[in-house]
């Protein structure tokens, strides 16, 4: 029974803690919830070996040494960037579910490494519409659960959507929740801050109680995670019966600004849709490759993202299990159950 962790340093430290309201989510606190979450663990299946990505600011190490279980830290080398969750993603994929500690970007680098292993999601970022708000004492008594290996892990953590995203003479890349053409041409400080700049985007879902794109999109049209289809978000072209419309969105946190309201349209799972001009892409809320006036971008949704873990419905049947584990049946009647 093997648990991954992977606890990322730089998550909910962004420029937006000056350039917006957003709150700081410190190292200690994240090793206070990774303790909670070993606690959680202990508390379900003692026996369980925890594998942890060993970040700089040793998060994980701190909270290991205070655990009972059987803690090792991954050997790998650390790079202090978003290639350090990759890599320790890929090299978790031996257990039976990870746990992750970050927001909407170290989820994302996190799909690119982590195949179909289980991922249990817990926020500390700044944009979090991919991972959840849950208590890490519940998420590690989820993840014992899982790793009992009894559940059915296509009804527990179903794989989600993904937008892919494919350049010319470029890697593939890839977005959880959204990816955003902007007009502003230069990485800077990476966080998108001025709707006036925003071109065109892709999301997977459309949450109006979400911050950012995603958010923005919401308002023109609900979109949730079991839907088979995403939206593809015009801001330079609107109808004319929307000519001059403008919403008030959240584009961060304590921030709302008016935003041109996009023409929305339905872009079912496996469509391509492509956009060509300069421009800078965003994914999941951080500008990363500028495109020449002659470029193009493919883009289009797949249900081949990682495999969240609803952690209420893994409760749920995990609990049900130990129920019926701890009822005595006798063997000749064995066969009926």
């Amino acid at each position: 029974m093997d648990i991954g962790i992977i606890a990322n340093p730089a998550s909910g430290k962004d420029i937006r803690r000056l350039t917006a309201r957003a709150s700081t989510f410190g190292n200690q606190e994240k090793s206070a919830m990774l303790r909670r979450c070993l606690a959680g663990i202990q508390g379900i299946t003692p026996d369980a070996r925890i594998h942890y990505y060993p970040d700089p600011h040793r998060i994980a190490h701190s909270a290991a040494q205070q655990s009972a279980l059987h803690t090792k830290p991954l050997a790998m080398r650390i790079r202090a960037d978003a290639s350090d969750s990759t890599r320790a993603a890929d090299a978790l994929q031996f257990t039976n579910v990870v746990i992750s500690l970050g927001g909407d970007g170290t989820n994302r680098a996190i799909a690119k490494g982590i195949g179909s292993v289980p991922l249990i999601a817990l926020s500390t970022g700044t944009n979090n519409a991919f991972p959840e708000m849950a208590e890490a004492t519940v998420a590690g008594v989820a993840a014992s659960y899982i790793a009992r290996g009894n559940l059915p892990i296509s009804q527990i953590a179903p794989k989600t959507k993904v937008i892919h995203v494919r350049l010319h003479n470029k890697d593939p890349d890839l977005a959880l929740v959204d990816l955003v053409g902007t007009t502003d041409r230069f990485t800077g400080a990476r966080a998108i801050t001025d709707p006036e700049c925003f071109s065109y985007a892709v999301v997977s879902i459309a949450d109006p109680s979400k911050v950012g794109m995603t958010g923005i999109a919401g308002m023109t049209r609900r979109v949730s995670e079991k839907d088979d289809f995403g939206l593809a978000l015009s801001f330079a072209e609107q109808t004319e019966s929307e000519h001059g419309s403008r919403i008030r969105g959240v584009v961060a946190p304590g921030v709302v600004k008016d935003i041109t309201k996009p023409h929305a349209q339905v872009l079912p799972i496996d469509q391509v849709r492509e956009w060509q001009g300069a421009s800078m892409l965003a994914f999941d809320g951080e500008r990363e490759i500028a495109l020449h006036d002659d470029e193009i971008v493919f883009v289009w949704i797949a249900r081949d993202g990682p495999r969240r873990v609803n952690i209420e419905k893994t409760l749920h049947l995990g609990s049900a299990c130990d129920s019926l584990a701890s009822v005595h049946i006798p063997e000749d009647t064995q066969h009926a159950y």
